[in-house]
């Protein structure tokens, strides 16, 4: 049986600092063979550098087998003489198949039909013969005919005009690019979520305004994906599901038609760099203050640059919450997590649309609305506006009582609320 993996060798006869000095896997192919006379069982280590191969013998010479990240695909084999650690790194199957084997041969139940590689006979397998980790499909005829390899973990297909997404593409467990740019596609399947490792999501300059649905941005992606771009697709709203990406770092949303963004966009406390130019918006939610980016770039939207300044009024108290808001302000104030299928997808929208107040109180249906301006050196390293454009832009701010604004507005002169 042979493996294709990615191995260092650790020597230990070597001092450790000298030893960890350089370490870096290596493409290569693990064999486990049986000499043909002797009936020995052995393992040989085959490399580009090294094609003949390095043999290792198993009998009463495997000191320990480590495999504690065997699901991740990773295993450690220690060998008694010479004293070599083979750190493995291979596909999580592959790798629980070799090492069942090996297992089998340590306890000698393997028969003759089961492990047919032969010490003499045996190759590595050749750097154009194994499998790809990335494929590019720039026209319809690049296009595999048997199916996606498995091992692939970074998919492009641009430029073809698919209207739709490959159902092959959901197999493909250790994916983490996937760009499906300037193609037609109208809809995502919701299988998408169901990868485990995608980490950027490129589907820019498709036709996703005629998405009704936006439940693939949910499941396993609200915890691995890294980086999404949805420009260019004549969005007229954000989906409220991008709140729950986690993990999300870069979110483009130029060349769109959004006229407002979500509250929940001031969840995503990992997100860096942030792009929504060319759009129609006009204010941005009062919880992107919270926000701490590396990078935005709202140039070309309908900002107005000079706000009114409100004067304190005596209002009226706010009418008595809802039972429901009661319920929804304990669950967003205690941050208690409500994943899909927790809660029916009404009472999800429903926490999803909350604001925040200036004390932490979550604003859901009864609150007092304003705007003010905010600039956008507070939560950004570096700005891009548009050619005239002020360094600072209104975003609104809700308050959850008549003490909250008015307490605000008393203090606005020596403590702002948006500095």
């Amino acid at each position: 049986m042979k493996i294709v993996c990615n191995i260092y060798v650790g020597y230990r006869s070597l001092p450790n600092k000298l030893a960890a000095r350089g370490r870096k896997y290596v493409k290569s192919t693990l064999a486990l063979c049986k000499h043909p006379k002797s009936g020995e069982f052995c393992m040989i280590l085959f490399t580009s550098q090294n094609q003949n191969g390095t043999k290792y013998a198993i009998k009463d010479n495997i000191k320990q087998v480590l495999t504690k990240f065997v699901n991740e695909g990773k295993c450690t084999v220690q060998f008694v003489s010479p004293e070599h650690d083979l750190f493995i790194d291979s596909d999580p199957v592959q790798l629980k198949a070799f090492l069942h084997l090996l297992r089998r041969a340590l306890e000698n139940k393997i028969s003759n039909k089961e492990l047919t590689t032969s010490s003499i006979g045996v190759t590595g397998v050749k750097l154009k013969d194994m499998p790809s980790k990335t494929l590019s499909i720039q026209k319809r005829s690049d296009y595999p005919s048997k199916g996606f390899p498995r091992t692939l973990e970074e998919l492009h297909i641009n430029g073809i005009d698919r209207c739709g997404v490959d159902i092959g593409i959901f197999n493909l467990v250790r994916l983490k690019v996937l760009d499906l740019s300037n193609n037609l596609i109208e809809t995502i399947p919701k299988e998408l979520n169901t990868l485990p490792n995608l980490r950027e999501f490129n589907i820019s300059c498709n036709l996703l305004f005629k998405e009704k649905s936006w439940n693939w941005l949910g499941g396993n992606l609200s915890k691995s994906l890294q980086i999404l771009n949805l420009s260019h697709n004549k969005l007229e709203y954000v989906p409220r599901q991008i709140s729950h990406l986690s993990q999300l770092d870069t979110l483009n949303l130029n060349n769109n038609c959004l006229k407002k963004l979500i509250p929940g966009i001031g969840k995503l406390r990992n997100l860096k760099i942030f792009n929504a130019s060319n759009n129609e918006l006009s204010t941005l939610p009062g919880n992107v203050k919270s926000l701490s980016l590396k990078s935005i770039d709202l140039s070309h939207n309908n900002f107005q640059q000079n706000i009114p300044t409100r004067s304190v009024s005596s209002s009226e108290p706010l009418p008595v919450c809802t039972l429901k808001e009661y319920a929804g302000r304990k669950v967003l104030g205690a941050r208690i997590p409500y994943p899909p299928g927790t809660l029916p997808w009404t009472v999800i929208a429903y926490l999803d649309s909350a604001n925040f107040c200036m004390c932490g109180r979550a604003c859901l249906d009864r609150f007092i609305k304003t705007a003010h301006n905010l600039m956008l050196t507070s939560i950004a390293e570096s700005v891009s506006t548009s050619v005239g454009e002020k360094m600072y832009v209104p975003v609104d701010s809700y308050f959850c009582s008549v003490k909250c604004y008015t307490s605000a507005f008393r203090a606005r002169t020596r403590n702002p609320i948006i500095r």
